[in-house]
């Protein structure tokens, strides 16, 4: 069990650096506007704008885990759906499920260096001969909830060639001293063109959080100051201003159907 627990320390290390670490730049040149400015509506709650673009829709396929949704058009606004239906298989670890995850990662994915960080975690913890500690309801480790952050960055994009997308989402976090912790990180990753949108890179290095120069900056993310409650909190404004205590706001739009 020892041996475990300080397996489980240290790869909760390489996760929570990779959530956090991740991030959006602005690009040489200006950023791309979506597609449909006046898609763009009043301000929400928080100050941002809010797009008429929803997690969870966007295209017309499946990938082989029958979940994660394919088929886009291309479009700079379709870029953004992509990036937020595309989070989770960055983000997740769940030891019972990993094998079919890292499958559809691949298919939705133009592998390359990156693809090595992004599967280091799940590949280690389902690995394992027993569950490690800590981990919640049937195999997960960590277990992402992007309506919970509910926001994205374009930082630059070109409608069917290539797009660099951040987006902000929450988390469970299994714990092996209680029940889980919930977080919020961001998640960046360039997408390109192949008749659909496919992840190209991802997964910045913790002494590269600028992306390459691709994104602007680190990106809001934090664990919830209110540690172990095993739930995701819906985000209110002291919660906002600490994600976002040593990061810009500008560029920030929230999905329309963000858990506020």
């Amino acid at each position: 069990m020892r041996k475990h627990w300080k397996l489980i320390t240290a790869l909760g290390a390489v996760i929570l650096v990779i959530a956090v670490a991740v991030v959006l730049l602005n690009p040489p040149t200006p950023a791309a506007k979506p597609d449909d400015p006046s898609s763009l509506q009043a301000s929400g709650k928080f100050g941002f704008p809010v797009s008429g673009i929803k997690i969870g829709e966007g295209g017309t396929k499946t990938a082989s885990d029958g979940k994660s949704i394919t088929g886009y058009n291309g479009s700079c606004d379709s870029a953004a759906q992509a990036a937020a239906n595309y989070a989770h298989l960055l983000r997740d670890v769940n030891v019972t499920t990993w094998t079919q995850q890292k499958k559809t990662l691949k298919e939705l994915s133009e592998t390359g260096p990156w693809f090595a960080t992004a599967t280091l975690a799940g590949d280690t913890l389902a690995g394992l001969k027993e569950q490690p500690p800590g981990t919640f309801e049937g195999g997960w480790v960590q277990r992402s909830d992007v309506t919970a952050g509910g926001m994205y960055r374009l930082a630059s994009c070109e409608a069917k060639k290539k797009a660099v997308v951040q987006v902000f989402t929450g988390s469970l976090d299994g714990r092996t001293d209680s029940v889980p912790l919930a977080s919020f990180g961001t998640v960046t990753m360039q997408l390109g063109w192949d008749g659909d949108w496919k992840i190209t890179d991802a997964m910045p290095k913790a002494d590269d959080p600028y992306f390459g120069g691709r994104v602007k900056d680190a990106g809001p993310g934090g664990q919830d100051p209110k540690g172990p409650t095993g739930a995701v909190p819906i985000l209110d404004e002291s919660l906002v201003n600490w994600v976002f205590r040593d990061k810009s706001k500008e560029g920030w739009v929230e999905y329309a159907n963000a858990k506020r």
